[in-house]
C-alpha cells in the first residue's frame, strides 16, 4: 500500500527492495570439509614427493613400487595413527596413516641412508568454511537503511556474498543483492527494510552453500509531529504516521512530559484517510514538551511502536 502523500510528508526512498520477515529461522549449517588422502610413492631411489602438508584429518598413503621392502619410521610417536605398526611396506602394497593433531612429523626409512629417503608429513588445522553477519542498527524508521558487516573463512578476496532477506508474514527467505568481499574476506551491504525483516548471508565454498545465523532488523514507522499555531490556551497540530501500511482509522496519542510523572498522554487522536490528522490539544502557560505515540497496538504487524519527535511548545 503507498505511504501517504501529503506536501509536509516527505515519502520515504527505499534504497534496496523486498519485504521480509522477523521470523528468525535456523541458518544452514556447513559441514566441515572430507578427509583427503595424499600418496607418497616409495621408488628405488626414495620417496615422491618427500614432503607433504595436509590437514587434520586427512590421510598419508605410503605405495611401494619398488621390488624391496620398505619401511617407514617417524620420529614422533603420537598424533597419527596407522594401519601398521612398524610400518613395513611390501612391494606393490600400501600402508597409510591418519593424523589426528597439527605440527611437522619427519619420516624416513631407517634402512635406507640416502637423504631421498627422508621427508616430513606437515600437518595444519582444518579451515572451516563459515560467514558471519553483523548489523550496524537492529532497528531502524521506515525508510532509513542499515549497514551489514561481515566475514567469510577462508577468507578470499572477490568472494561472491548473497544478501537474503525475509519480511515479516512471509515464510521464506529470497536473495535480496550481492556483494564481494575485499582482501581479508571483509564485505558490507546496506539494506533498506521496510517492515521487519530477518536477513542471513551466503556464499558458495566449493559445492556447499555457507550461511551465517539469521539477524533480525526491526521497524518503527515514521510518526510526524507539526505545530501550526498557539492561539489561547490551545496548540495546533498536525501529525502523520508513514509505513508500508494504512493507518486510516488508527489512532495516536498525544503526550506531554511532567517533570514529576514522565510522558503524561493527554489526548487521543484518530488518523484520516492519508494517515494524518489535525489537532488541538490545551496546554499549561510556559513551555511544554509534546510528541506523539503511535502504540504497538496500532503500528501493525511487523512494525514496532514509534513515537515523532518531541516539540517544545510554547504559550
Amino acid at each position: 500500500m503507498t505511504a501517504p502523500k501529503n506536501r509536509w510528508i516527505r515519502t520515504a526512498a527505499l534504497l534496496t527492495s523486498v519485504a521480509m520477515a522477523a521470523v528468525v529461522v535456523p541458518a544452514l549449517v556447513a559441514s566441515p570439509a572430507s578427509a583427503a588422502t595424499q600418496t607418497i610413492t616409495i621408488t628405488k631411489s626414495g620417496f615422491v614427493p618427500m614432503n607433504v602438508t595436509i590437514k587434520t584429518g586427512d590421510t598419508v598413503s605410503f605405495t611401494n613400487a619398488d621390488v624391496a621392502v620398505h619401511e617407514v619410521l617417524f620420529k614422533s610417536t603420537t598424533g597419527f595413527t596407522c594401519t601398521a605398526t612398524p610400518l613395513v611396506v611390501q612391494p606393490a602394497k600400501t600402508q597409510s596413516c591418519t593424523w589426528t593433531a597439527t605440527g611437522s612429523y619427519p619420516y624416513a626409512d631407517p634402512n635406507q641412508r640416502a637423504n631421498s629417503f627422508k621427508g616430513t608429513v606437515t600437518v595444519e588445522a582444518e579451515v572451516v568454511a563459515a560467514i558471519s553477519l553483523n548489523a550496524l542498527n537492529s532497528t531502524v524508521r521506515y525508510g532509513n537503511d542499515t549497514t551489514f558487516s561481515g566475514k567469510v573463512t577462508p577468507a578470499t578476496s572477490g568472494t561472491t556474498v548473497d544478501i537474503l532477506a525475509m519480511a515479516s508474514g512471509e515464510t521464506a527467505f529470497t536473495k535480496l543483492t550481492s556483494v564481494a568481499t575485499t582482501n581479508n574476506g571483509a564485505y558490507t551491504a546496506v539494506v533498506t527494510p521496510e517492515i521487519g525483516t530477518s536477513y542471513r548471508a551466503e556464499f558458495l565454498n566449493g559445492t556447499a552453500r555457507v550461511a551465517s545465523t539469521v539477524t533480525a532488523i526491526q521497524v518503527r514507522p515514521q510518526v510526524r509531529l507539526v505545530l501550526r499555531s498557539v492561539e489561547g490556551v490551545r496548540a495546533f497540530l498536525r501529525t502523520a504516521a508513514i509505513s508500508s501500511l494504512s493507518y486510516q482509522g488508527k489512532y495516536v496519542l498525544v503526550q506531554r512530559k511532567s517533570r514529576l510523572s514522565g510522558w503524561t498522554t493527554v489526548k487521543r487522536v484518530t488518523l484520516g484517510a492519508q494517515s494524518t490528522a489535525r489537532f488541538a490539544v490545551r496546554l499549561p502557560s510556559g513551555t511544554s514538551s509534546v510528541r506523539i505515540l503511535l502504540p504497538a497496538s496500532q503500528a501493525g504487524t511487523g512494525y514496532l511502536a514509534s513515537t515523532s519527535r518531541t516539540l517544545l511548545v510554547t504559550r
